[in-house]
């Protein structure tokens, strides 16, 4: 009788528990119409530069101060929220200071204008990575987590898509200038709703989740100005790899709304391959994920590899006619967005991995600030060599760039492993490397 009644209470236990649980996490659906607004947000800045007869110079100068603000941000957000212990506060001003922002970038379409508001917006954005992670470690038990995580992900990654697809309808239908007041005001409501729905959040996550595909400006998740202690050859040739990764990357597709404006096409242009790297990127984090052999490095490899096959694929389309052009963009940007999966997952597999968890948060900070570092100067570097020498002189720079990256993972890959691409999977969840 004593055993059934004790069974009986933890039933009721749990249960009530399960109900409460069931109430978890829905501010993660107000954060929705942010993530359109965002998402729809991201070629649109190349597209008004580019509207307004923008050099190549002027893109590239967009992009990396975009991203410099965004690394600024990162430190200035997360050292405020640290010290104050306050996570909602700055969570809602990033949310509403970024759209406000950008609802501003209206009221002048000088490029000059749009570039110091996009200086401002992803300043403001900075606040609106980190957070939500810490929040979520707070609501939730710690082996809720992951969970909780993969499911805020999840819904982030469909609005960005989202958005996507409505700046794309909007800029076709309408213009940017619409286009921006209604993405704005999607960033406004996702404001209002997160003030009444979300909880505060004291503590803090370390760690490194995965993220959407940077496209014009490098957005890290957190950023940490301590010196990194390697112990580890595969965490240095992960930092080093990566450096160039992001330097060579971001040399050549920040150019390429140049490309799509000499091909006579326009800013759908860019929006396409945008949702095709986006949709790419998700649909292939978890096959990634699965396809991890070992460390990570033998991914890791390939990811570079892909990604140095997606670069030499730009340059083939400026031997390409206008219409060709376009179907050959999607597939190489298809190619693009399959390899920032495989370098995300991989890179952070093999972090964690190597590194203390007392040392982590450090360390994936430490390694936003080098990815950043060299998004800046692929940035700057791009704008100034397709300024100079053309478009095809930048992506042969930042082909040199991801050169020596490739050679430096691929030289530590022994035993005569194949590079495994986790393009399919075998029983045990270990790609068929191909």
């Amino acid at each position: 009788m004593r055993k059934q009644t004790i069974v009986m209470l933890k039933s009721r236990e749990k249960a009530k528990y399960s109900h409460k649980a069931t109430k978890k996490g829905k501010w993660f659906y107000s954060f929705i119409p942010f993530k359109v607004f965002s998402g729809g947000m991201a070629p649109l800045i190349p597209t008004m530069i580019v509207n307004e007869g923008g050099s190549p110079g002027d893109i590239g100068l967009a992009s990396g101060l975009g991203s410099l603000a965004s690394m600024i941000g990162g430190v200035f957000w997360g050292r405020l929220s640290d010290r104050l212990k306050r996570r909602k506060i700055f969570l809602i001003a990033g949310i509403l200071g970024s759209s406000f922002s950008a609802l501003v970038m209206n009221i002048d379409t000088s490029i000059t204008w749009i570039i110091l508001m996009n200086v401002l917006y992803m300043f403001f954005l900075a606040a609106t990575i980190p957070l939500p992670l810490a929040l979520i470690s707070r609501e939730f038990r710690r082996y809720e987590v992951n969970g909780a995580i993969g499911k805020f992900n999840k819904l982030g990654g469909l609005g960005w898509v989202g958005g996507l697809i409505l700046g794309l309808l909007l800029i076709t239908l309408a213009n940017p200038k619409i286009a921006i007041l209604i993405l704005g005001s999607m960033g406004i409501v996702s404001g209002i709703l997160t003030i009444k729905v979300i909880r505060e959040a004291p503590l803090h996550i370390k760690g490194a989740r995965f993220s959407l595909p940077a496209l014009f400006t490098f957005n890290p998740r957190k950023i940490s100005l301590t010196k990194p202690s390697f112990k580890d050859e595969e965490v240095k040739i992960v930092f080093l790899s990566s450096f160039l990764f992001w330097l060579g990357s971001m040399a050549v597709m920040t150019q390429f709304p140049t490309l799509a404006r000499d091909k006579g096409l326009d800013g759908e242009t860019l929006y396409l391959v945008s949702i095709s790297s986006s949709i790419t990127s998700a649909l292939t984090y978890q096959r990634v994920a699965n396809s991890i052999i070992g460390t990570g490095l033998l991914n890791y490899a390939s990811g570079l590899l892909l990604r140095g096959l997606g670069l030499g694929g730009i340059l083939v389309t400026t031997l390409l006619p206008p219409g060709t052009f376009l179907v050959a963009s999607i597939i190489t940007y298809i190619i693009l967005g399959y390899s920032w999966a495989i370098v995300s997952v991989s890179s952070s597999s093999i972090i964690s991995s190597k590194t203390p968890e007392s040392k982590r948060g450090k360390m994936f900070g430490s390694y936003n600030l080098v990815c950043s570092t060299g998004a800046i100067i692929g940035s700057f570097g791009g704008g100034y060599v397709t300024s100079n020498f053309g478009i095809q002189a930048d992506i042969a720079f930042g082909l040199s760039a991801m050169i020596p990256a490739m050679y430096i993972a691929s030289k530590k890959v022994k035993g005569g492993h194949p590079l495994n691409f986790g393009l399919f999977e075998r029983s045990n969840g270990r790609g068929l490397g191909l």
